[in-house]
């Protein structure tokens, strides 16, 4: 259906070209339509509800680069052919036959457009962000004058020396490139010898034990202007900016709308009357001041209403979300009858299978574990048949091959693995976790299988070549060769450049969300797998879903910022972990150090910028390939040490209580941050361990001493106190500025405020009050601290012994 008019086409045309004065011409074919004008003034579809087989899921943003940018419109809609028209009201675009929008530049004023797209007869808005991205020269000097190559490796470029070759200049090398205003992390390899670079003092923990050179571009965060829900009416909502906008963009699920005006810094947001006829539907929100952008507002509706109470939402309100991530085999026996660890003298006992099934987390849903502990979704290490018999090699000091116990070498797509249980066993868990109010997120591994999976076996032409041109193995080159390197000689990668791969691979996790009523993946190796995959999975599963609802999709990317969001959209994943802050998080919270709290604090902020301040990012405890974070904490693992090599040759164990409080104070960053926290089994008790498979023993639950148990008690009442305050689920987030000695968090949902502190000590902080909109009333403590308003600062005093504090401010 095309948009409404009373006049043909051709006069159409003819008229608009008069009155913009454009030469008249004949409008294009559908599939090269050239945009620009501002059509305001054309009868078009008005605003409609959207109903099932039209867009679905959430429309997320698309950041524009500085030049050219293509806007797959696939990513929205699985039939292109059926779309009316494309109105990009200010920029120069271009609707493609092959299904793309070409934007040439970006605003210039204005830190956003509006994509209004006209599909079936509705109307649909895609927001569209301007490019930040600045000029940057890096000139470095080599350390000899016979060096002949000298390239960069950071998180600018996915840490692949091999694509960013720097230029000689007389006795020095330069390179110039454009990059968002902030902080990079980088070494430079000389002839292929990763070092610091000498020329730059700026050095920055890599929170691993090791250390790279940094450089900071521009500001990323000078100009940002802030914007808060205010308070509610009766059919919408007050909202107020720090500062006074030039313009602002309010979103009803897919749908802009229309005429929100700002008075000073105040605006009301009326609600949509079709928001009543759904039971969840959202809010959000963006402000420009000049080419600047404010934080983001998402605002969830129950039947049109804003929800003022956490008691309206249910697991499948993914802000609410609480992540605990269980190892199969490793977190509880619940059938004896299928445990068969591998009969091989050559894989010693922590690499073999330990027993833990289905059964038993359906044993442990049951008995309330996860209820007490606060948790409502749980996520399950892959469970397909794995590889029979001894596999890899460890060989440093100690020798022994490994059992697929892990679920990480797949022979099968479809079936069980029989360590595990059957299809009855995992329909028992899933249906039992869902009457517990919890989702069951699945592990998915699609970049590899193993050599005796038929995929490969009847299809060796499917994978990438195992040998490189120079004739060197193509194994663990994860930046280098990210798309087609191999885990090992064993498990080859898939070629995903091969349509053929894409649609059986696809299928194949189309089966898991076809049979099974999972709530989720969790994906395997996300950045080693071509886009192709994840835009035909998530099509697939928008084509199969009736309701609009769809399987939550998190990745797993180390990289930079933009790699990882290069992976997330609406037509991709809807989130990763977050490891960048992560590693900043240990950096800061495992040492008594207190220059870490900048890195902190510049990587939240990041984190915001980049994944939208409500982002659905893992925020993790720990994961199965890293050490133990209390080890680390307390010194049982050191900083740079090899910590796979510390797990295999000396007995780990807690070390005294420092790890303890350690492990808390990790655990408010978490439960506090926007994000969703995900608790890796074990670390709710502090169990303790160097990395793989030291960091996988057997879960423990009976026999805790007096400060695991403490612990578990600890970490069960943040993760309902999160559950039971929508600050911390929709909550905005500001930053105190730079303090050497702190870091003071402020998020607010409506009336309801909380600061969160946190320092080395209990001494006491001063600090000026936040912004204008903090409210002066007194403020209560959770755990015994002071804050008291004097004047125009805010004087804070921990608790004794304690290195954090969370306050409310008293309605």
């Amino acid at each position: 259906m095309a948009p409404k008019t009373n006049i043909d086409m051709q006069t159409r045309w003819m008229w608009i070209a008069a009155l913009f004065g454009l030469a008249a011409c004949s409008p294009k074919g559908p599939g090269e339509a050239t945009g620009g004008l501002d059509l305001s003034g054309i009868e078009l579809p008005v605003h409609q509800v959207h109903t099932a087989g039209e867009l679905k899921g959430k429309v997320e943003p698309w950041l524009l680069e500085r030049d050219t940018t293509y806007v797959r419109l696939s990513d929205y809609f699985p039939n292109t052919m059926s779309i009316d028209s494309v109105v990009i009201q200010g920029a120069q675009y271009q609707v493609r036959s092959d299904g793309t929008v070409k934007i040439v530049g970006g605003p210039k004023r204005n830190g956003m457009y509006n994509m209004e797209i006209h599909y079936d007869g509705h109307r649909y808005d895609v927001p569209l962000f301007a490019s930040t991205k600045v000029p940057y020269r890096l000139d470095y000097k080599p350390s000899s004058p016979d060096v002949k190559t000298v390239q960069l490796a950071g998180n600018f470029n996915g840490w692949n020396p091999a694509s960013l070759n720097m230029k000689p200049v007389r006795d020095f090398f330069r390179h110039r490139f454009y990059l968002r205003p902030g902080v990079y992390q980088y070494q430079v390899v000389e002839d292929g010898k990763w070092m610091l670079d000498a020329g730059n003092p700026n050095v920055m923990d890599n929170g691993q034990g090791g250390h790279n050179s940094f450089i900071e571009v521009g500001n990323a965060f000078m100009g940002t202007p802030m914007i808060y829900a205010d308070s509610v009416l009766q059919n919408g909502l007050v909202v107020k900016a720090e500062l006074r906008m030039d313009s602002i963009m309010v979103y009803w699920e897919n749908q802009r709308i229309e005429g929100v005006q700002l008075n000073d810094t105040t605006f009301v947001v009326t609600v949509p009357q079709e928001a009543q006829q759904l039971n969840r539907s959202h809010l959000r929100m963006w402000a420009c001041r000049g080419i600047n952008m404010s934080n983001d507002l998402l605002i969830p509706l129950d039947k049109g209403q804003v929800v003022t109470s956490a008691d309206q939402l249910s697991r499948k309100d993914r802000q609410s979300m609480i992540m605990y991530f269980a190892m199969v085999d490793r977190f509880h026996d619940g059938d004896a009858s299928n445990n068969e660890p591998v009969d091989d003298p050559s894989i010693l006992p922590k690499a073999n299978h330990l027993g833990g099934d289905l059964a038993g987390i359906t044993q442990k849903i049951n008995d309330g574990y996860f209820d007490q502990l606060g948790m409502n979704t749980i996520w399950i290490s892959p469970i397909t048949q794995n590889a029979e018999g001894a596999w890899g090699l460890w060989d440093e000091g100690i020798t022994s091959k490994f059992s697929g116990y892990h679920g990480y070498w797949p022979v099968s797509s479809s079936k069980v693995d029989r360590h595990f249980g059957d299809e009855a066993a995992l329909n028992t868990l899933i249906e039992t976790a869902h009457a517990h109010d919890m989702n069951v997120v699945l592990d998915y591994v699609a970049n590899h299988v193993h050599q005796n999976h038929p995929v490969y076996q009847q299809n060796k032409n499917w994978a990438t070549d195992l040998y490189l041109p120079d004739g060197t193995l193509n194994t663990e080159k994860w930046d280098e060769h990210r798309l087609t390197t191999w885990f090992d000689t064993f498990l080859p990668t898939l070629d995903f450049g091969n349509p053929e791969v894409v649609e059986a691979m696809t299928d194949s996790a189309m089966f898991w969300v076809t049979n099974y009523d999972l709530d989720g993946f969790r994906h395997d190796a996300t950045k080693h797998i071509d886009l192709a995959f994840w835009q035909a999975l998530t099509n697939k599963m928008k084509a199969q879903s009736s309701d609009g609802t769809l399987p939550f999709q998190i990745g797993e990317t180390y990289g930079g910022s933009e790699l990882i969001r290069s992976y997330m959209g609406s037509g991709l994943l809807d989130s990763q972990f977050d490891f960048n802050l992560y590693d900043a998080a240990v950096a800061a919270f495992a040492t008594d150090a207190t220059d870490k709290w900048d890195e902190l604090r510049y990587q939240m902020k990041e984190s915001m910028v980049w994944y939208g301040f409500h982002n659905l990012m893992g925020n993790m405890t720990g994961n199965q390939d890293r050490p133990r974070y209390i080890s680390l904490a307390d010194g049982g693992v050191q900083f740079g040490e090899d910590t796979k090599l510390a797990g295999w040759t000396r007995e780990i164990n807690n070390r005294g209580p420092i790890g303890y409080q350690r492990s808390k104070d990790l655990m408010v960053f978490l439960m506090t941050a926007p994000g969703i926290p995900c608790v890796y089994y074990g670390d709710e008790i502090g169990m303790p361990g160097g990395n793989d498979p030291d960091n996988r023993r057997m879960m423990q639950f009976d026999g805790l001493n007096a400060q695991q148990q403490d612990l578990r008690d600890f970490v069960a009442d943040l993760a309902n106190m999160r559950q039971q305050h929508l600050v911390f689920q929709y909550g905005d987030t500001h930053i105190l500025p730079h303090d050497e000695d702190f870091l003071i968090t402020f998020r607010k949902y409506l009336d309801e405020e909380v600061l969160i502190v946190f320092a080395k000590g209990g001494e006491k902080i001063v600090r000026e009050r936040p912004w204008q909109y903090v409210d002066l009333a007194e403020w209560e403590s959770k755990w015994g601290g002071t804050l008291i308003n004097a004047g125009n600062n805010l004087e804070i005093t921990l608790p004794e012994g304690q290195h954090f504090e969370i306050f409310f401010r008293k309605n």
